[in-house]
């Protein structure tokens, strides 16, 4: 058996923050930079990432159960570690999006991406606001300019 000795220790101080984002590669050091330098977090969260990110907490009528796993799990980590705040992160050109708009046959697959996905960050933010009145919710939206460079936004 080969084994792996890393720098890196067990991080000790407990958690009180959830972040959830997707797992598109493309952004997933620009995501860590804004979670650990620009909120300050320092690798100190819970991290809930999978395609289309809080999407999967969106309840929709043509993929019921996405919701109901990614929301037990969700449940799990809130309750579990006793978590305050949750930091949602939608992002420009999401393939899971993109495979969203030809999977469904309902109206939202005429909106354009960024609108449905900031329409889907506001569901979700409703949805922990009813089932977790005492979470912060702050949600955000990554993209990149001509150079390639990220940038994030606040989403109200």
């Amino acid at each position: 058996m080969r084994r792996y000795a890393l720098e890196s220790k067990i991080e000790s101080p407990d958690t009180q923050v959830l972040a959830v984002h997707c797992s598109d590669h493309r952004f997933q050091g620009a995501l860590r930079e804004f979670l650990d330098q620009t909120l300050g977090l320092k690798a100190n969260y819970d991290l809930l990432v999978v395609p289309g990110g809080p999407q999967c907490l969106a309840e929709t009528s043509h993929l019921p159960k996405f919701a109901w796993a990614s929301r037990k799990w969700f449940r799990f980590l809130i309750e579990a570690h006793s978590l305050q705040r949750v930091i949602l992160i939608a992002h420009q050109d999401c393939g899971w999006y993109k495979w969203l708009a030809e999977y469904e046959a309902h109206s939202a697959r005429g909106l354009p991406a960024r609108e449905r996905q900031e329409r889907d960050l506001g569901r979700v933010r409703d949805f922990l606001a009813a089932d977790f009145p005492r979470l912060s919710v702050e949600t955000y939206y990554a993209g990149w300019n001509g150079a390639g460079q990220v940038g994030i936004e606040a989403v109200p």
